[in-house]
């Protein structure tokens, strides 16, 4: 029964899958971590098996009725050409299957395995815009600031910022948003792990949005550092020290959210 909901969920959302697959693949894609998003869930779940054999499987009449809900959901984006909405049918379409199957107790078990697959769901691409925007004007803002500061004359006009050495454009994915979807994806399943109260793990995993946009900063300024030094040749989004500062903003976000980790534990022990 399984493997023949299965494949009519794979025919129900063949495009809607296809969709997935190009926004994952598409060049400056903010869910390119999408594909590895269904395997972690899977091991989580995989490490509960135990605990979901002895959860009683009594059938969920909820998760029948969200699944009628997504599907009519998934008729709706189909009709109106609107794959975000099909997306999310499909998330509610594997909780209500989860529940219909498993019960109330088993869905229980695996919640966090089956919340965490949001991460591979994207968001309309206006709502990514309308968010991008304001955080690259952020980044821009305090990047020029603390560059000023150092004493190195610079102009900046919106996203440009001039140098004398040349111009520069802060893009879209120097905005953090990227980040901030990785590092939060990241968070969670180290709230999950950590032994914390509710709060400290609400607190940890919202931790993230402010340790992205510091990681974020620091790599603009550090390009904007190497341009005046070195020249804008040495900052193209295809040089070495452009594609190192990409692996260093995500080792400094690490970095920040282990030290994070250790002061809520820290205190909880206090207590």
């Amino acid at each position: 029964m399984g493997a023949a909901l299965l494949g009519a969920l794979g025919i129900a959302y063949f495009h809607t899958i296809q969709w997935l697959f190009h926004r994952f693949i598409a060049p400056d894609s903010y869910y390119s971590h999408g594909f590895i998003v269904p395997l972690i869930s899977l091991y989580f779940v995989w490490k509960k098996r135990t605990s979901l054999d002895y959860a009683e499987h009594e059938t969920g009449k909820i998760g029948g009725a969200l699944v009628i809900t997504a599907l009519l959901v998934h008729l709706l984006g189909t009709v109106l050409y609107i794959f975000s909405l099909s997306g999310l049918s499909l998330f509610i379409v594997i909780v209500g299957s989860v529940w219909f199957f498993f019960g109330k107790e088993g869905f229980k078990q695996i919640l966090f395995p089956i919340g965490f697959l949001l991460f591979m769901f994207p968001v309309p691409e206006a709502v990514l815009t309308g968010i991008s925007f304001p955080l690259k004007m952020v980044v821009a803002n305090i990047s020029v600031f603390a560059v000023r500061l150092m004493g190195i004359p610079v102009l900046q006009e919106g996203f440009q910022i001039t140098i004398p050495a040349g111009k520069l454009l802060v893009g879209n994915p120097c905005s953090g948003l990227r980040s901030i979807i990785a590092f939060l994806a990241i968070a969670s399943i180290f709230a999950y792990l950590r032994p914390l109260t509710l709060t400290n793990k609400v607190l940890f995993f919202f931790s993230a949005i402010p340790i992205a946009m510091i990681a974020n900063v620091l790599r603009v300024l550090f390009l904007i550092l190497v341009s005046h030094f070195w020249g804008l040749e040495v900052a193209r989004p295809e040089s070495f020290w452009h594609t190192a500062s990409g692996i260093g903003l995500f080792v400094i976000g690490l970095l920040l959210l282990f030290i994070t980790g250790n002061i809520l534990d820290a205190r909880e022990n206090k207590k």
